[in-house]
């Protein structure tokens, strides 16, 4: 997986591959379009497709919502960004504090660039708050999750209801999406 990982989910992608502990290719994922990805196996057969609608602010705030469909022709997986409560949370309580904590690490910033610390002001100046972003993916209409993230990069898997490889290629796709 590429180490400059890409901010933000509104664009598309580049192509990545996920590697096995041997180094092995699991998967490689390319974009199809905005916000749609082909994952194939590492010997090239198709395993899936991740598609990822973006939230809108109006009439209602929408989160950002995933749908893996297996190529297996099994049921589709979904799953919303965040929960309703933590995305109120965040509106009513994270973002105001976000955005004076942003304004006074900008002003120190700026303070540490006017004395010619460089370093020091970039440091200051890319502080962030993330928003809400557990999901859990469940087929349409059950509430059994198959995949379950909570955040801190870890996901739950249960292995017997999907192929690994496409919730790997699902994790780093909504570790990047980083809204």
């Amino acid at each position: 997986m590429p180490q400059d990982a890409p901010k933000g989910g509104r664009t598309a992608r580049p192509p990545f591959t996920v590697g096995g502990l041997q180094g092995e290719v699991l998967c490689s994922v390319r974009s199809t379009g905005e916000g749609t990805y082909d994952v194939y196996g590492g010997d090239g057969t198709p395993i899936g497709r991740i598609t990822r609608r973006g939230g809108r602010v109006l009439p209602w705030p929408r989160r950002a919502h995933w749908t893996l469909q297996p190529a297996t022709g099994a049921e589709p997986l979904t799953a919303k960004r965040g929960t309703a409560g933590g995305w109120a949370a965040w509106s009513i309580l994270g973002f105001p504090i976000y955005f004076v904590a942003w304004a006074l690490s900008a002003l120190q910033g700026l303070l540490l660039l006017l004395v010619g610390d460089k370093d020091g002001a970039k440091k200051e100046s890319a502080w962030e708050l993330e928003p809400p972003s557990p999901a859990l993916w469940h087929p349409s209409g059950g509430s059994d999750a198959v995949v379950d993230y909570r955040g801190g990069s870890i996901f739950h898997i249960e292995s017997q209801r999907l192929d690994l490889r496409l919730a790997y290629a699902q994790a780093v796709l909504h570790v990047w999406d980083g809204i």
